[in-house]
């Protein structure tokens, strides 16, 4: 943690006596320069709270050297040595970021952060290691505004305004993250622990990163070293109780400040056996995986060279009762309340499963220039190997195998001149996409490039940023027809464009709107899909006269926070041109490999229209009560219907309870949650293969906390502590079984 400091502003110069002065303060957050409201400051015995904008007064102190402590919530306790000749004020600067427990905070830009107008959520690095995310959407499970597109029990991906998959750009460390990605149950191959922080943003400066992130990026930073010479072992535990199984994790940081040099070795196993739900077990859901990564940087002078290397290798059981032999089975499967398939709990992963593995390295290197501003120039490659496995070859030959690799550079220069900021850069990529057994989508080579400028005005209660960017795109597929290669050829180009801001109307209130305009290029799964999706257990069908998809959006936000009251409110709306999605036919089909439902995709006009809504209210010193909910509405306009797989509503709440120390115990907190997901009305009738499933209510605790002194922190929480029963509409297999039942775990971490 950085080094505490204080920085002490003489405000007023008459004395109230000979050899006492009063002391009064402020207590901020270093990372946002934010109010620590409720901090705690000891002095002299006597303890003071500070208030919800961290102001706090202590009242008449000696001349003399006076020692006091100052903590806050998900802070190591401080001690400041302060000699007092005037009546003072103290301006009191904590490095809480790195160990707040509270989720996540959006920012439009404060004083030490760059200017810019993203709507950004953040998640730390404490968070995440205290979390022990399973996966990239475990780790945002708690942040409002984000769903989850799931497939089974350990396969999410990210929701953002509706949007997912090829919407949702992954920036890892300011390289795109390149998988199979187009597939419902294809997740971000990162492991959390390897992560310094996440952000989820929106605005112009997402141009930087691709014109065809419509919903939002979600961008995985690497974790800085502190500004001292030191070398520091973490070990991470979790335990848990559905799915049965644990996680290790080992991180080890060392840090040479005389020679610029930092390295970091992150390496994290899990493995966990079948999952269950409330009144049976869901077969051959379990997982195993085992990651890894290494970062190293040097810093001389004004440069700054940084490497990564990671693997990241997963196993995953398909749900057994997902894939049917015959249609007589699979209609009864459809019809039924429980799975045909249910055996007794195992760790072992038979077929259907998948193996996945990713590797990738990267080489980075920023440069400050006086006139020119800062340069970064990198170089990225990723190798992603999945491999599915079904019922007929087992787990010897893959009946699908792809290879996917990427090679990408990247060149960016931000530079500023008073007020207005500049960013402008250069992308380029070239991927190869190579299978073997039964065909899905062909073998390719695509070329990208892209160019973006973005500039930012900034004042003092406002600012204002507008960016361009241009994309084109060169795909070559190669397919054996009638034992002849025969190749297409696609290519696409557009232009993306946004215009963003924000002003702060009073010191509580803060303004931010977004106008934007995107174009995305049919994915090749879109185009040549063409069979059994193993993982989604479903036949899928392309279309080769796809158009691009070109969306306008329009995103709003407002920000208030005085005193008890925090509202965040994020209205949204997105038309899009030639819509792209996948549509149930409501028909079901038999195949050599079993029966399955059939979707195909399509291409229509579209709306998108929401808001998601955050509320905080300080009950007392230590209650908070919390209320969010995140409201969406689409609709097919060329149709006049409803679009299928869009998330239903949802709402929820949540009491918690902070302490700064209790019986033996620092830094704590308490939860209750409960979480109300609403049916989903919005469907048309005889499209889907069953029913909509019913609305459903979770509730969910954790307690966390830090022992004594000691730098073991401690959590304990129970998922769907009813056990209730329920189906989620959004995950695929929700037409063979019930989503989890109760899960209790619990999370050890220990730095030394």
């Amino acid at each position: 943690m950085r080094t505490l400091f204080a920085i002490l502003v003489l405000l007023c110069t008459s004395i109230t006596s000979f050899a006492q002065h009063r002391v009064m303060g402020h207590v901020l957050d270093s990372a946002t320069l934010q109010p620590l409201g409720l901090s705690l400051l000891s002095v002299a015995g006597n303890k003071h709270i500070a208030d919800e904008k961290g102001i706090f007064d202590l009242g008449i102190l000696p001349f003399e050297k006076n020692t006091i402590h100052v903590s806050h919530v998900g802070c190591d306790t401080r001690v400041i040595e302060l000699v007092v000749s005037a009546d003072t004020f103290i301006e009191i600067i904590l490095p809480h970021h790195h160990h707040t427990f509270e989720e996540i905070v959006a920012y439009g830009h404060y004083n030490s952060k760059e200017p810019d107008a993203r709507l950004v959520k953040t998640i730390s690095n404490t968070q995440l290691e205290q979390m022990a995310a399973i996966s990239l959407s475990d780790a945002l499970q708690n942040t409002n505004g984000i769903n989850f597109l799931r497939t089974g029990t350990t396969i999410a991906k990210p929701i953002i305004n509706g949007m997912h998959s090829n919407r949702i750009s992954v920036i890892n460390d300011d390289s795109k993250q390149e998988g199979q990605q187009w597939g419902s149950e294809h997740a971000p191959e990162i492991d959390p622990l390897s992560a310094g922080s996440l952000e989820i943003i929106k605005g112009a400066s997402t141009l930087r990163y691709g014109g065809d992130a419509m919903g939002g990026v979600i961008r995985v930073a690497p974790a800085l070293f502190r500004d001292s010479s030191y070398t520091s072992i973490s070990l991470l535990t979790k335990v848990e109780s559905n799915p049965k199984g644990g996680q290790l994790g080992v991180k080890i940081e060392n840090h040479n400040k005389h020679f610029g040099l930092g390295q970091r070795i992150v390496v994290n196993a899990k493995r966990h056996g079948d999952a269950t739900a409330p009144d049976y077990a869901l077969s051959n859901t379990g997982f195993g995986q085992l990651s890894g990564s290494y970062y190293a940087q040097w810093i001389k002078g004004n440069s700054k060279l940084s490497g990564t290397a990671s693997a990241f290798i997963q196993r995953i059981g398909i749900l057994a009762a997902s894939h049917i032999g015959n249609l007589t089975d699979l209609n009864r499967a459809l019809n039924s309340d429980t799975p045909l398939v249910s055996r007794p709990f195992s760790y072992t992963i038979n077929p259907p499963s998948q193996l996945i593995q990713h590797y990738a390295g990267k080489l980075k290197w920023k440069y400050h220039s006086p006139s020119l501003g800062d340069i970064t120039a990198s170089y990225t490659c990723q190798k992603n190997h999945r491999q599915e496995f079904d019922n007929h070859r087992g787990n010897v030959n893959a009946a699908l195998d792809l290879n996917l690799t990427t090679h990408q550079f990247n060149g960016i220069v931000d530079k500023h001149i008073d007020d207005i900021r500049v960013q402008y850069g250069a992308m380029a990529e070239i991927q190869e996409n190579v299978w073997t057994g039964r065909y899905f989508v062909p073998n390719y080579i695509r070329y990208k490039g892209g160019f973006f400028g973005i500039v930012t005005l900034e004042k003092e209660n406002s600012l204002v940023e507008g960016g361009v960017r241009y994309d084109i795109q060169n795909t070559t597929t190669y397919r054996n027809i009638a034992e002849e290669i025969q190749t297409m050829n696609f290519a696409f180009n557009g232009i993306s464009a946004n215009l963003s801001g924000w002003k702060k109307l009073t010191e509580d209130l803060k303004i931010h709107l977004s106008l934007a305009s995107r174009f995305r290029s049919p994915d090749i799964n879109e185009l040549f899909s063409d069979g059994l999706h193993h993982g989604s257990a479903a036949l899928e069908f392309g279309d080769l006269n796809l158009n691009q998809e070109r969306s306008y959006s329009l995103n709003a936000a407002l920000y208030y926070n005085h005193n008890r009251l925090r509202v965040q409110v994020e209205p949204y709306f997105h038309y899009f041109t030639d819509y792209i999605y996948l549509k149930p036919t409501g028909e079901t089909q038999l195949s050599i490999r079993g029966a399955f439902p059939v979707f195909n995709y399509v291409q229509t006009d579209a709306t998108y229209s929401g808001t998601d809504i955050d509320m905080r209210y300080r009950l007392a010193s230590h209650w908070t009560a919390e209320a969010s909910s995140a409201l969406l509405y689409v609709r097919d306009l060329r149709n006049d219907v409803f679009i299928f797989g869009i998330p239903a509503q949802q709402f929820r709440g949540r009491f918690k309870y902070t302490f700064a120390e209790k019986l033996g115990l620092k830094n704590g907190y308490w939860w209750l949650e409960g979480s109300y997901t609403a049916r989903q009305n919005r469907v048309e009738a005889q499209e889907d293969f069953t029913i909509t499933p019913d609305a459903y209510f979770l509730v969910n605790t954790e307690l966390g906390t830090r022992y004594k002194e000691t730098p073991i922190h401690f959590s304990f929480g129970i998922k769907n502590i009813l056990n209730t029963a329920y189906r989620d509409y959004t995950n695929r297999y929700r037409y063979y079984a019930d989503d989890l039942g109760i899960s209790i775990y619990t999370t050890l971490n220990y730095t030394f």
